[in-house]
């Protein structure tokens, strides 16, 4: 199932995640990327008889987490982030503030999730979807959750409004319980690490993953850990192993990091 959090410290937005795969009931493998930037651009029509480039009404980048079916959250985030791409808004009708984006990906979702849910996987190819960015109209980032129920029936939740975290997946309601008051960044990943940890909670597993709304658009981080030997963790992906190095490959990858387990007093 995973766990997938959003919350609010100092004005700015940050989501985590686990890493973890159900393959069937039972059968995991820790190698999903569940936190990830989306591109939006959105262009103004274009002229008529004219051949001069499109100019652009909106550019940014959106910031994404799930929990629930992988099936159905991979296909969906594969479908949006290709039309998100290349949008083209009608001026003074088609609403480009993170509502409009947001109703947009809806249609996306609820499209792709009907088709899943109708093969034999049923109820669990039901994904929950966070999708955040910053909006023209409010001038600061807003986030909405993508949900189904056990009826199959499909709602659009702004949150992050009435209180400074939300979570969805397993292991809810003990994060909320651990949760202090007035938390920090570590204690968040504190509390996700502890759940990652509890073998209650099997659906939940593997690195962290983490991301955070800055400027314009969302920021994914990679995780440092320093032990007898450094591990920069992607996902499943340590960027400073072996299979990397050892190869004497070309290419580095450009991806920031943060090291919580140490920086920040260890998780």
């Amino acid at each position: 199932m995973t766990l997938c959090m959003a919350w609010k410290n100092n004005e700015t937005v940050h989501f985590a995640s686990d890493s973890r795969l159900t393959v069937i009931q039972s059968s995991f493998a820790d190698v999903v990327i569940k936190i990830s930037t989306l591109p939006i651009t959105i262009y103004d029509p274009a002229q008529e008889n004219s051949n001069a480039p499109r100019t652009v009404a909106h550019n940014a980048v959106l910031g994404m987490c799930f929990a629930g079916s992988a099936v159905n959250s991979l296909t969906i985030k594969e479908s949006i982030t290709e039309i998100l791409k290349s949008l083209q808004h009608v001026p003074g009708h088609t609403d480009i503030s993170m509502d409009g984006i947001a109703s947009f990906v809806f249609k996306v979702y609820q499209m792709i999730s009907e088709e899943v849910c109708k093969t034999d996987l049923g109820t669990t190819g039901i994904a929950s979807i966070l999708i955040g960015g910053n909006c023209t109209k409010k001038k600061a980032v807003r986030v909405f959750h993508l949900s189904t129920d056990p009826n199959f029936y499909y709602t659009i939740t702004e949150v992050l409004t009435d209180r400074n975290h939300f979570f969805v997946g397993s292991g809810v309601r003990q994060a909320e319980d651990d949760l202090p008051q007035n938390p920090t960044i570590i204690d968040y990943l504190n509390i996700l690490k502890s759940i990652i940890n509890d073998d209650k909670f099997p659906t939940v597993g593997g690195n962290i993953q983490y991301g955070c709304f800055k400027g314009s658009g969302f920021v994914v981080y990679g995780l440092v850990e320093f032990a007898e030997v450094v591990h920069y963790w992607r996902g499943a992906l340590d960027l400073n192993s072996q299979k990397f190095m050892d190869e004497h490959e070309t290419f580095v990858p450009g991806l920031p990091f943060i090291d919580p387990y140490s920086t920040f007093g260890g998780i």
